[in-house]
């Protein structure tokens, strides 16, 4: 006990003499494992300052800690480990590790990256796989500039289309998939994409408000492709 209040004495002068210090600044503590414990058996009993300000050795760490448990800290021997080991880590003699890095934001989609799902049938230009599957450049810009073809487009992205047509005098049988797992946004993209080969004067980019509203008229491939068998499309 003698020697707990000899260790306590100087002590409790250094806190005394930068108490008023410490109480005009503010303090954060680093970032890292234990710093919540940290800050909730610390902040307890005084300014988080006092601790946040201190460059100890894991020793004298030790020691401080054994000095707040005699003055009635209650922690468990799990929390004293995890208490000692931030400390020490962050607040020791040597330069604390580097903060993890946020991970960055993935870069937005562009229409081209979400037309690789097409290309495989149309053609990394939209050129075409006759005579399974037809062109879309040179073709995309008269479904648009047809009445109705801007909502025969989407619904066909969306939804699929199922049976033979023909564009440009040429017959196609192959089957499209709808790609209503695509968001609202990478439809919009594609679609927008494709009007990028060819789209009428004053054309209004699609947008993902659009793509949202087209998808509460849920459509089956073959109700698709008589809308398009309505469109008299070349």
């Amino acid at each position: 006990m003698e020697k707990a209040k000899r260790l306590f004495f100087p002590l409790g002068i250094l806190v005394l003499g930068l108490a008023g210090y410490l109480a005009l600044g503010q303090y954060t503590l680093p970032e890292g494992p234990g710093k919540d414990l940290v800050l909730a058996k610390c902040q307890a009993c005084h300014d988080i300052g006092f601790v946040a300000r201190e460059r100890l050795s894991r020793d004298r760490w030790d020691g401080v800690i054994d000095e707040m448990v005699l003055r009635g800290l209650k922690i468990t021997p799990e929390e004293r480990a995890a208490i000692l080991d931030y400390l020490a880590t962050y607040l020791g003699t040597q330069p604390p590790p580097t903060p993890p890095q946020a991970e960055a934001s993935p870069a937005p989609k562009t229409g081209a990256q979400v037309y690789a799902n097409c290309q495989g049938c149309h053609g990394p230009q939209g050129e075409g796989n006759p005579p399974t599957f037809p062109p879309l450049k040179g073709h995309v810009e008269k479904i648009l500039q047809a009445e109705g073809g801007r909502a025969y487009l989407l619904l066909a992205v969306l939804y699929g289309l199922q049976g033979p047509i023909k564009v440009e005098g040429k017959e196609y049988t192959g089957v499209m998939p709808g790609f209503a797992w695509l968001s609202d946004e990478e439809v919009a993209l594609v679609l927008n994409h494709l009007a990028g080969w060819g789209a009428p004067q004053g054309f209004k980019a699609y947008s993902p408000d659009e793509v949202k509203a087209a998808r509460a008229k849920a459509l089956s491939p073959e109700e698709v492709l008589k809308l398009r068998q309505g469109l008299r499309l070349p």
